[in-house]
């Protein structure tokens, strides 16, 4: 019989294709509470054998729009290593889990949600779907994996291309350049999610778990250091407060 669990930030729904939703009431965020409960909820699926395909999807306007700059705001150096490695231990649980993962984007999906929909193995978009990194703006870098596993995805020109200008793509676009798997209508997006989960739980489990590990592959611990190195700037703090600031207005 399939269970639900609520956790801070998001609902996790065990099945044979099980599915964490993200359903905050505002704007999904990742926190430092967020992360060590989906931490918490990899772990669960991770040692599941019955466990054939993970669905990540969300309520709402937004997938995720990355991390909480709040909490970020206050960091120094040692805070944003031991943030960035959380961050990175949570990314990774999802690249390494045993079967295929599905992200379900709808909305916005900025930052940190865009790392953790490159750590899924198929990605599918509502059309009206934003993405993008925009750290750079806020005088960081990706720090859960996005300097490594974006070029890995899309080619280290429009990788830098994302990262240094923090340019954001509607989903079509995504595709078009090899981001995404697929933009659908709004409507027809948890179908699509359904359909694709339902075809790889049919599939010979024990050959598709081998076919993800083979095919996965690399190392972050320079980007967690010079994620870190930032915060000893200024740029980030003043920049941070200028977004928040700017957040309490409108």
């Amino acid at each position: 019989m399939p269970t639900a669990t609520d956790y801070q930030g998001f609902r996790l729904e065990i099945d044979e294709v099980s599915t964490i939703t993200f359903n905050s009431p505002g704007v999904n965020i990742l926190s430092t509470p967020v992360l060590n409960d989906l931490v918490s909820a990899l772990k669960t699926l991770e040692s599941m054998k019955a466990l054939r395909v993970l669905v990540i999807a969300n309520t709402g306007k937004t997938f995720l729009a990355g991390a909480d700059i709040k909490e970020m705001s206050a960091f120094g150096q040692g805070e944003a290593r031991k943030f960035s490695r959380l961050f990175h231990k949570m990314v990774s649980l999802i690249e390494t889990l045993p079967v295929p993962v599905i992200a379900s984007v709808n909305g916005f999906c900025l930052g940190g949600g865009l790392e953790l929909i490159l750590a899924c193995d198929f990605v599918i978009a509502s059309k009206s779907s934003v993405i993008g990194a925009p750290e750079i703006n806020l005088g960081i870098v990706p720090g859960a994996g996005g300097t490594q596993r974006l070029p890995a995805r899309i080619g280290n020109l429009r990788a830098k291309e994302l990262i240094f200008t923090a340019k954001r793509l509607y989903a079509d676009e995504a595709v078009g350049i090899g981001l995404i798997n697929k933009a659908v209508a709004a409507e027809a997006l948890s179908s699509e999610a359904d359909s694709l989960a339902r075809l790889l739980a049919g599939k010979p489990a024990q050959a598709l778990r081998a076919a993800k590990r083979l095919v996965n592959s690399g190392s972050f611990t320079k980007e967690t250091a010079e994620w870190a190195r930032l915060f000893s700037y200024e740029d980030p703090k003043m920049l941070m407060g200028e977004f928040l600031k700017k957040s309490r207005k409108e």
